[in-house]
């Protein structure tokens, strides 16, 4: 009987890939996939055929209408992660990271520290690569980065090791309310042992026994503002190496060392800037308010450009201060600043963006581009949409 791969995506592809290697029969199905592909099945042939099992795609929402009738015929939904699971023979270590923010950040720090101490490691999940492809290769630790997707329709995966990095609004519209959010993000606790998860905020004590972890960084003899990351990311990758727990204190150290000589990160608060004058920092990966407001607490004399898909966040989860002199954003984004005392510049677009900053900026000035929103209204994803601000920062170079 065949599978059904639902959802066409990164995810789709790699199990597509896996099946084919493993000669097991399926089906895709995918409502924006009109190119008359191999094995694929339009709605009303899904509707008749039958299959043994569903591998679904992270972002299908359980309100999706062909969800709900593939869960009505009591049909096993499954995703890539419980293949993974599933198939794996191997010994390797497992960590499974997530979070609300620096999740990305965090599993390509991890897995290249761990690379470097002689590990072989493999970095995978939401970063933007299957688990299934790990599968033919023995590592001695796999990363696993988790979504909030990706763990409200997973149902098994073993992690030796876990971490939530921290938890605020975000994907709102897609869980429903932020209780939704969190209940997913809780199920992280189901793939591990609960004393091998590193957790800071108090809304997952939900039992006695399960109390956030408290950090064993020594913040006199580790100064994290000499790193160029945010401190509560910082502190959250020396606790993990800690609680890897190999050659302990020394490894902490080497850990410190590490972060303080690593690259900036492409689109997380990385300077593109072309003079000392006027600073511009790329941070378009910032698609919450919580991720905006780390930002802003680590810049001066600055003009916060917003844009983007609020996703049904409180506005109140973004904190302003007297570092934010002026505000750029959309006339059409849904947050609200009743509070902020600064200057407020609406545009119509956010193609007006370089015509705004010629006018707004001067020296001294930083331009935080920390979006809070999702790119989705006018960009592919936050890669397009920071590279559209380097490309602006590029053509204020050549006109000064």
């Amino acid at each position: 009987m065949n599978k059904l791969i639902y959802g066409y995506g990164v995810t789709g592809k790699a199990v597509e890939a896996f099946f084919n290697k493993k000669n097991i029969p399926y089906k895709i199905f995918d409502e924006n996939l009109t190119e008359n592909y191999k094995n694929k099945i339009v709605k009303e042939e899904l509707l008749k055929e039958d299959f043994d099992e569903v591998i679904l795609s992270p972002g299908i929402k359980d309100s999706n209408d062909i969800l709900s009738f593939i869960k009505d015929k009591n049909l096993n939904v499954i995703t890539d992660i419980d293949l993974f699971d599933k198939f794996s023979k191997q010994k390797s270590k497992r960590i499974g990271v997530t979070g609300t923010n620096g999740k990305t950040t965090f599993v390509k720090l991890l897995n290249d520290f761990l690379e470097l101490e002689g590990f072989k490691t493999k970095a995978c999940g939401n970063i933007g690569e299957s688990p299934l492809s790990s599968l033919d290769k023995d590592y001695d630790y796999i990363v696993i980065e988790l979504s909030s997707y990706q763990l409200h329709h997973t149902k098994s995966v073993r992690l030796d090791y876990g971490i939530v990095l921290n938890i605020a609004s975000d994907h709102l519209d897609w869980h429903g309310s932020l209780e939704n959010y969190i209940d997913s993000k809780s199920k992280i606790f189901s793939f591990v042992n609960e004393e091998k998860v590193i957790f800071y905020d108090n809304i997952f004590s939900t039992k006695p026994s399960r109390k956030p972890y408290v950090s064993k960084v020594n913040l006199e003899k580790y100064n994290l503002n000499e790193i160029n990351l945010p401190s509560e990311l910082s502190r959250s990758f020396l606790d993990m190496i800690n609680f890897l727990d190999f050659d302990n204190e020394n490894g902490i150290q080497r850990g410190y060392e590490y972060l303080k000589n690593v690259n900036p990160i492409v689109h997380r608060f990385e300077n593109v800037s072309f003079n000392d004058e006027i600073i511009f920092i790329n941070d378009s990966k910032a698609t919450n308010f919580h991720a905006v407001t780390s930002a802003i607490n680590r810049v001066e004399n600055a003009v916060l450009i917003l844009h983007g898909l609020t996703k049904n966040m409180p506005s109140s989860e973004l904190k302003l201060n007297k570092n934010i002199k002026k505000i750029i954003k959309p006339k059409d984004m849904n947050v609200v600043l009743k509070d902020y005392d600064g200057i407020l510049i609406e545009i119509e677009s956010i193609h007006d963006l370089k015509s705004v900053l010629l006018k707004e900026i001067n020296k001294g000035d930083t331009v935080l581009f920390s979006c809070g929103g999702s790119s989705f209204n006018d960009f592919n994803n936050y890669e397009e949409r920071g590279n559209y601000f380097k490309k602006i920062v590029d053509e204020l170079k050549n006109e000064n």
